[in-house]
């Protein structure tokens, strides 16, 4: 079986395997030494005595992060799910869902915990339809291996089992991914890019919006061996003159020795219009590149020029946006056209109400600048992501078996989860049609934390007290086991044997991950705990598909061009791939610029456009037919600014992977006073009375959270970060709008969609208000075990 790029990112479908964890070699103290592989890249486990006491990154990682070696902590964090627990009215059958989250559990055998499963499944399939199970896994981030993929286990099952309300889309890219076949005829953002090393040959200027590549790629969607950080260092010794657009300082400018840009939060879009309007209005823009590859320019520049509206976008009118001067604006249009110049921006930039606008004004500018199909020229979609560039290998992937029908055809755009829980029957526009919210009566989770990553959480508390049922597998005590009835212990990776590749565009290695240590406690597998429910529904043959687990992973392995024979491959640990010279050679879209007509692209008119007929046939106001700049609701001109004077972001965290490690003491060195850190301009923190360290309650109309200050000139006036993936804690677990006492900005981000296109997530234009915390302050419960009957802690 054969696929092309996108469908090997996004493919779905799993089963486990347990293979021998025969040691590599014995170190010089007798420790078994073992290789295994992580989202923060590839390592060789030290055993004693059935216990990891030391991890070590392997050879071919050539810059090991400081997340890979926090994994040993977080298998053995203090908080892990021991064995099966049942909140403790739904387990008498009195049901206080509103105790969700805040009453005790009970302690029960894997039987007991299965049988209420199956039957809770079975009672919500009989009363409400196959399409009142909601299934919230979608994202692969718990597990880099292909075999022990729970959303896609999860998936198989409950397809045999006769359906389920799926997610479409992501909380990474929502906007992006609807957007650009529109405009481009692909995703893009999950597309192989043009090859590092003709970036490296050809590019003289990067202008790079809000990406912090050192940060995001310190790990991979499947296991990184960090070789962006040796691209990056050569790009800057050659001499590319890198430019950052952002609200901070990254870690990136420093590393790279970038131009860093100031710029308002969630304003990108005005910035890149009025260089767009430069390019036009000085005739520095590739009027032969527009006319050919392009269709809709005319619409669009009659925007620019407000003729519609009379605001003509120019770079004056961007600056009393977006706050960059209009004089750099000018500046960095004309550079552009001057060089070779790659545009870039980060999925964070998306991450907005109207964050549609985004990647397609980043279209429109590279098509005006005019190199798009030329080598170290155009438009990159993911730099910040997963080693993309690194050249593909072409030996295939080790595969993942499909997860199978699904016979609900019912798919809900992800960010749409609180809405669709507290609104049934409620319909939307969704990217030209409309979708009817189905009436969730049961949530299941496995290899994901909801609690984590959706906005609004106080709006999600009060959806998942308002079904029948939430069940959950997790290896920790995360909030979302803490507000489910039923939650079963599940292994981490360390537990487990499995095969994965890295990196996720070059497929440079497959690795052997093999199991490290025995199951602790009564963890199980996911794989095994969907096999016990197939069975309780007669379903075990086809959910298993009549291989062993060995198989599977064999059968994987199997699938992938090399002459390497598997028991090599797995004595070893990994196998490494070289990538052809044509692939060295890749230039996105150059057989577009070569050909137009023979190499189209996927849109109606098989050009560019920047104009849409299809989209603006949709008549959403929100999203019309061509780029434009919309004045979000909270954005720093809103009437909401005067009470929520700051804007707030959200970026990735530096020393978790969205909410995993937040249970270790790397991600604790972090912490201000035990709680997430928030970033603040100087000028800001002094006007209000704010020192470096204190503790500082951020607040808006959805909630509010306790965070402590980090004071720096790093970040611009008006606007204050916080890191996505603290563990949410509330000071009342009863009140769904508690104070969160340990920092998930998730309860302050708002749950508003992108717009109707896209329905996705817009939690970085956000409007808050900050104050000195006062009075005794409560202690962050984040990470404590629950009470649980005739378990203990």
């Amino acid at each position: 079986m054969q696929m092309n790029r996108r469908e090997f990112l996004r493919m779905a479908g799993a089963m486990l395997a347990v293979l021998s964890c025969d040691a590599e070699a014995l170190a010089a103290g007798g420790d078994k030494v073992i290789t295994h592989a992580t989202h923060m890249g590839p390592l060789k486990a030290y055993i004693r005595n059935g216990k990891v006491v030391r991890i070590e990154a392997m050879g071919m990682d050539v810059a090991p992060v400081d997340l890979l070696y926090a994994m040993k902590d977080y298998v053995y964090a203090p908080n892990r799910v021991k064995y099966p627990c049942v909140r403790k009215s739904y387990l008498d059958r009195s049901d206080k869902r509103h105790l969700r989250g805040a009453e005790e559990f009970v302690r029960v055998d894997w039987n007991t915990a299965l049988d209420l499963v199956a039957e809770s499944l079975i009672r919500a399939k009989g009363e409400y339809g196959n399409e009142s199970i909601f299934k919230t896994t979608y994202a692969r981030w718990a597990h880099p291996g292909r075999i022990h993929q729970a959303a896609a286990l999860q998936g198989r099952l409950f397809g045999l089992f006769g359906g389920f309300v799926d997610i479409v889309g992501d909380y990474s890219a929502g906007a992006a991914t609807q957007i650009l076949p529109h405009v481009v005829g692909d995703i893009e953002v999950y597309s192989q890019q043009t090859s590092r090393e003709v970036v490296l040959d050809k590019t003289e200027l990067i202008l790079m919006w809000g990406a912090d590549p050192y940060k995001t790629e310190k790990v991979d969607y499947h296991v990184p061996t960090h070789s962006g950080s040796e691209w990056f260092l050569k790009l800057k010794k050659k001499g590319v003159k890198f430019v950052v657009i952002d609200p901070t300082k990254n870690m990136s400018v420093e590393k790279i020795g970038g131009e860093w840009v100031p710029i308002k939060a969630a304003c990108d879009t005005a910035m890149i219009l009025a260089m767009c309007h430069t390019l036009y209005a000085e005739k520095l823009y590739n009027k032969n590149f527009v006319e050919k590859y392009t269709v809709g320019f005319d619409v669009f520049i009659k925007y620019l020029n407000g003729e519609k509206d009379g605001k003509v976008k120019d770079a004056k009118w961007a600056e009393r946006i977006c706050g960059v001067p209009a004089r750099k604006i000018r500046e960095l249009a004309r550079m552009a056209v001057k060089h070779r110049t790659l545009v870039t921006g980060s999925w964070a930039c998306q991450r907005i109400q109207y964050g549609e606008q985004f990647h397609w004004s980043l279209v429109a500018l590279a098509s005006m600048i005019g190199q798009i199909g030329l080598a170290g020229g155009g438009i990159y979609f993911n730099m910040h992501y997963c080693s993309a560039g690194a050249p593909y290998s072409d030996v295939g992937i080790p595969l993942m078996l499909s997860q199978g029908r699904n016979p609900v055809n019912i798919l809900m755009p992800a960010s749409r989860m609180n809405e669709m829980l507290l609104n049934p029957g409620k319909t939307i526009d969704y990217n030209g049609k409309k979708l009817t919210y189905p009436n969730i009566k049961l949530i299941y989770s496995a290899g994901v934390t909801p609690l984590g990553h959706q906005p609004n959480v106080g709006k999600l508390i009060e959806g998942f007290r308002k079904v029948d049922t939430v069940i959950t597998h997790e290896p920790w005590w995360t909030p979302t086991a803490k507000y489910s009835d039923i939650v079963l212990p599940a292994t981490t990776s360390f537990e487990r044997s499995d095969i994965t590749f890295g990196s996720s565009y070059g497929v440079e290695y497959a690795f052997a991950m093999k199991q490290l240590i025995a199951p602790m406690f009564e963890a199980r597998n996911d794989f095994d705990i969907f096999r016990e429910l197939a069975v309780r529904f007669g379903l075990e043959k086809a959910y298993t598909g009549g291989k062993s687990v060995d198989e599977w992973i064999k059968w994987s392995y199997s699938k992938l061009r090399t002459s390497v024979k598997f028991e090599d491959f797995w004595k070893q640990g990994y196998v490494h791939f070289s990538a052809p010279k044509k692939n060295r050679e890749f230039v996105r879209h150059a057989d577009f610029r070569k050909d137009p007509v023979n190499n189209h692209l996927r849109t109606p008119s098989g050009k560019i456009e920047l104009f849409s007929e299809k989209i603006s046939s949709f008549g959403y106001e929100d999203c019309p037919g061509h780029p434009v700049w919309l004045d979000p609701i909270e954005g720093p001109s809103s009437y909401l600014a005067k009470r929520y004077p700051f804007q707030l972001i959200t970026p990735h965290p530096k020393y978790r992977l969205h909410s995993q490690l937040d249970n270790t003491p790397l991600a604790a060195k972090a912490k201000i006073g035990g709680r997430e850190p928030v970033y603040i301009n100087p000028a800001d923190a002094a006007k209000l009375g704010i020192s470096h360290g204190d503790i500082v309650e951020i607040y808006n109309s959805r909630g509010s959270i306790l965070a402590g200050a980090m004071v720096t000139s790093k970040i611009v006036k008006g606007v204050v970060a916080v890191e996505e993936g603290a563990w949410y804690a509330a000071e009342d677990p009863l009140n769904a709008d508690s104070r969160c006492v340990s920092g998930q900005v998730n309860v302050l981000t708002p749950d508003r969609p992108t717009s109707k296109l896209a329905q996705a997530i817009s939690a970085n234009t956000c409007l808050v208000a900050i104050k000195k915390a006062s009075g005794k302050l409560p202690r962050n419960t984040a990470y404590d075990v629950p009470e649980i009957k005739g378990g203990g802690k």
